[in-house]
């Protein structure tokens, strides 16, 4: 009986929503922003990256892509992690203060909770060392 995961990663920027959308709403550019990518690019619909260190490549499927509302859905095909029905939503959004909020969550798939809790960690510092790194970019372009 597979186990269902779920992934919640944010973080808060003082930045405007089009600043980060600017940096981050092209799929096909994530090694811009994500230190685990040293390459990607999209053919069609799916989008390849070339993952840090030797680790490999994955694949994943764009499956809703809105600049309007700042998000866009992918579904991972395959690559060096085991990760079943996985999908993710990597969303900007307005904050109170004027700045503005990353939300990029995920869900899949586990065999048991142990081996779930596991890909949940790899997949949430990923996403962890993405979120800081848009900050440093962003920062930087600033100053």
């Amino acid at each position: 009986m597979s186990v269902q995961m779920t992934i919640k990663e944010n973080a808060h920027y003082t930045h405007t929503v089009e600043d980060i959308w600017a940096l981050c709403g092209s799929p096909g550019d994530i090694e811009k922003w994500l230190p685990a990518v040293e390459k990607s690019w999209i053919d069609g619909d799916v989008r390849y990256a070339e993952l840090a260190g030797g680790a490999g490549q994955a694949r994943e499927r764009i499956s809703e892509h809105l600049d309007a509302l700042h998000y866009y859905d992918y579904d991972y095909i395959d690559g060096p992690l085991v990760l079943k029905a996985f999908s993710s939503r990597f969303a900007v959004v307005p904050a109170a203060d004027g700045g503005s909020d990353i939300l990029w969550t995920a869900q899949f798939e586990a065999d048991d909770e142990a081996g779930g809790a596991e890909l949940a960690q790899a997949v949430s510092g990923m996403y962890q060392g993405g979120l800081q790194r848009i900050g440093e970019v962003l920062d930087a372009g600033r100053a």
